[in-house]
C-alpha cells in the first residue's frame, strides 16, 4: 500500500547536468532518481566512469532506482523514424546491455520498457517477447515494467496487463504512469483489476483536463504539470492502485517547459513538495 513517501526523480523532471540534478534531488528530499539510458551512455563517452557518477550520487546520498526506456522489445531491431524522438531504435540491444550493466553495477532495481509508435493492438509475439525481455533481465536481478502509452501499440492498461498476465514471469509488472492514463483510457476498474503486485512503478504528475497542444507525443514531455495543478483525479487514481500487496515504488514525472525554465533546485523542491502532498491526502482519506 502507499505508506511509504521515499520519492523518485524522474530523468524528465527535471533538465540538468548529473552532478547538479544529484544536488538538486537529494535537497529537495529524493533519496532516489531516475535516468534515460542514452544519457548514461552519453556521460560515459564525455569520460564518466562508472566510479566517478557512484560518487557523485554517494555524496548526495542518492541512488539510481529506475533506468528508461526499451521502446518496441517486440519489433525488429532498427530505427524508429519518429520526428518527437530523433535516434530513437526499437528493441536496441546497445540499450539492453546498458540496462543490465547499471542493474549490475549500481544496483538498478527496474527498467522501463514500452512497445512501438504505431496503433494498437500489439503484435501477436507482444506476450512471449516480454518473456523474453525478463529472463534476459532477471540474472542482473531487474525488473522490467510494462508502461502503457495512448500514442503506441500498447496503449492502455488493459492491454499492458494482458502482455504481463501471458508472460507470466515474476520479474515482469507494470509502470502505471497517470498522464497516460488520463490521456488515454481512463479505465479505473480495470487499473483496480491489475494485481497489486504486479504494479512496480506508479508516476505521477498531473495536467489539464484538455490538452495544450493536439500532437499527443509533443504534449507529453512539454506541457505536464505539478500534482494537485491540474485536471486529473489523482485520488480516484491513487485509490485504484492502493491496497494490500501494492509495493511499488513513486515516480515524480513532470516533464514540463515551465518547470524546466526554474532552477534545479526550485523545481525539484517543487516537484517533492507536491507530490508528497498529495500521496499524503490519498492515505488520509483512503
Amino acid at each position: 500500500m502507499l505508506t511509504d513517501l521515499g520519492l523518485v526523480l524522474a530523468w524528465g523532471t527535471l533538465s540538468a547536468p548529473f552532478p547538479e540534478r544529484v544536488a538538486a534531488a537529494s535537497a529537495a528530499g529524493f533519496r532516489s532518481i531516475g535516468l534515460m539510458l542514452g544519457e548514461y551512455l552519453t556521460l560515459r563517452e564525455q569520460g564518466w566512469s562508472d566510479a566517478q557518477l557512484h560518487a557523485v550520487l554517494d555524496e548526495h546520498g542518492v541512488s539510481i532506482n529506475e533506468v528508461e526506456v526499451l521502446f518496441g522489445f517486440a519489433a525488429p531491431s532498427g530505427p524508429a523514424g519518429i520526428a518527437e524522438r530523433p535516434g530513437l531504435v526499437y528493441n536496441d540491444p546497445k540499450l539492453e546491455a546498458a540496462a543490465f550493466h547499471l542493474a549490475d553495477t549500481f544496483g538498478v532495481p527496474t527498467v522501463q520498457a514500452a512497445g512501438t509508435f504505431a496503433d494498437p493492438p500489439a503484435s501477436a509475439g507482444a506476450g512471449e517477447a516480454f518473456a523474453g525481455l525478463c529472463d534476459r533481465a532477471a540474472p542482473h536481478g531487474l525488473r522490467v515494467a510494462l508502461e502503457f502509452v495512448p500514442y503506441t501499440d500498447i496503449s492502455d492498461v488493459s492491454a499492458a496487463a494482458e502482455i504481463v498476465a501471458a508472460a507470466d514471469r515474476p520479474n515482469g509488472g507494470l509502470c502505471v504512469d497517470c498522464w497516460h492514463f488520463f490521456r488515454g483510457n481512463p479505465d479505473l476498474v480495470a487499473l483496480a483489476d491489475v494485481p497489486a503486485d504486479k504494479i512496480f512503478m506508479i508516476q505521477i504528475n498531473d495536467g489539464p483536463a484538455q490538452p495544450d497542444d493536439p500532437n499527443r507525443r509533443y504534449d507529453a514531455v512539454h506541457n505536464r504539470r505539478l500534482p494537485g495543478d491540474g485536471d486529473f483525479d489523482l485520488m480516484a487514481w491513487l485509490r485504484a492502485m492502493d491496497r494490500p500487496g501494492l509495493a511499488a515504488t513513486v515516480s515524480v514525472e513532470v516533464y514540463s517547459d515551465a518547470l524546466r525554465q526554474l532552477v534545479p533546485v526550485r523545481a525539484a523542491a517543487l516537484a517533492y513538495s507536491s507530490s508528497h502532498g498529495v500521496l499524503t491526502d490519498a492515505r488520509a482519506t483512503r
